[in-house]
């Protein structure tokens, strides 16, 4: 489980920013299963999404992937001179097998100039190693096992991926438990609608947890739909990928899933109508794909970072995903949602439950001075147990709201029709 993540200079997070997501009030987890993050546009919830993201991709990716002597691909903060020029951090607390990990990493544009990993057996702290550049020094527990890695990574690829490609068994295993997390941003979430694949993908979830070609999520929903169902026309996107110069590369099971089309079935009577996937509505599409990563999530006891969840969805179906991963009885594996949002309600109370913990809401702004943003709890306010939430973020008391000039809107518009002369009334 996530214990806490920690970032410095990536986009607008210019200063240290934590999200520590070990429980402020009581709860029998060691950390929370579900933590909602608030803000107004452009304050910096995406970034934050987006630098877990990065974080991901250097730990899975910089060893195996990453090209030699190629840059960085990191987001310095660019508001001012010194940061471009200042190391990236970013840093875990995990649970490893009931364990305490902190991993940690500094990246330049062009290196990792910084690495770290300890472990907290019994609460006490033990060094498994730390790097300088290229110079890695072992704690006691690896000085005997001098990994290959040390000879073989680069200086723009992590130690900790390098020894889980040379398949170190305890570095392999807190490498995998520090990977296993996805991050669905929009055009990731929306991609659902460009083809067969990413929805052949989806119903192969469904089917795999023993679910009916997803048919049973989308009943439960009340879409007005019976279900999905392949169909025998082939998918237009496969017909443009066919004449791509790559297409003979690709494996024949992922030729096969491209040239699969999917429809969603519906009944109006007794007669039955199957709708191409881009004739169906985005919340359908949107619920179904959201759910195909949930339950992916549960399974494996891993972490889902979603940005926007709430888009082209109602509030009442968001809260469902989000008791999904609150009831202990149906997350026994202890399955983490981090989300960004801007849906007031789901501070509130629905159908007379409360839809958030005090512990479980955080929030971002941006400084109008410096352009750098702040992640901050709403535990920090000592808020009372059934305080409404709601109402006072949408007054501005824990601010991360925007702030709208009473009549700034209507000035431009008054502006421009003194320019060109008013509308013509129909």
């Amino acid at each position: 489980m996530l214990l806490s993540f920690r970032v410095a200079n990536h986009g607008s997070l210019r200063e240290p920013q934590e999200l520590n997501l070990v429980p402020v009030y009581e709860d029998e987890r060691p950390a929370l299963t579900v933590a909602a993050i608030y803000g107004a546009n452009a304050s910096g919830k995406s970034t934050v999404l987006d630098a877990y993201r990065f974080f991901l991709a250097a730990v899975e990716e910089s060893q195996a992937q990453w090209l030699p002597d190629a840059p960085v691909e990191r987001r310095p903060f660019l508001l001012d001179h010194d940061s471009r020029r200042e190391p990236s951090r970013y840093a875990v607390d995990v649970l490893v097998d009931q364990v305490r990990y902190v991993y940690g990493f500094a990246v330049s544009d062009r290196s990792v100039e910084e690495e770290w990993l300890y472990s907290y057996p019994r609460g006490r702290k033990r060094v498994l190693f730390e790097r300088r550049a290229m110079d890695v020094t072992f704690g006691t527990t690896l000085s005997g096992e001098r990994v290959a890695a040390e000879r073989v990574m680069r200086p723009n690829s992590l130690y900790l991926s390098a020894a889980a490609q040379n398949a170190h068994v305890e570095l392999s295993r807190v490498w995998r438990a520090i990977k296993g997390a996805a991050v669905v941003s929009d055009d990731i979430r929306h991609a659902i609608t460009q083809g067969g694949a990413l929805l052949a993908r989806v119903l192969a979830v469904f089917e795999e947890a023993g679910l009916a070609r997803g048919a049973d999520v989308l009943t439960a929903a009340d879409l007005g739909v019976q279900g999905v169902r392949e169909t025998s026309d082939e998918d237009p996107i496969s017909k443009i990928l066919r004449r791509h110069q790559d297409w003979e590369n690709l494996s024949t099971d992922t030729r096969a899933a491209i040239g699969k089309k999917m429809a969603f079935v519906h009944t109006v009577g007794d007669e039955e109508f199957l709708l191409p996937a881009q004739d169906e509505s985005a919340g359908t599409k949107t619920w179904l794909n959201l759910m195909s990563w949930a339950l992916m999530a549960v399974h494996q006891g891993q972490q889902l970072w979603i940005d926007e969840v709430d888009v082209s969805l109602h509030p009442l179906l968001t809260a469902k995903l989000l008791k999904l991963f609150q009831s202990p009885e149906l997350n026994p594996r202890g399955a983490q949602l981090i989300f960004t949002t801007h849906s007031a309600t789901l501070l509130g109370t629905m159908l007379g439950e409360e839809v958030l913990r005090r512990d479980q809401i955080w929030f971002v702004e941006k400084s109008a001075e410096t352009g750098a943003s702040e992640l901050y709890p709403l535990s920090d306010f000592k808020p009372r147990k059934g305080e409404n939430f709601e109402r006072r973020y949408l007054a501005g008391s824990y601010g991360a709201v925007p702030v709208l000039p009473d009549t700034a809107l209507e000035d431009v518009v008054r502006a421009y029709w003194g320019a060109h002369g008013k509308a013509v009334s129909a």
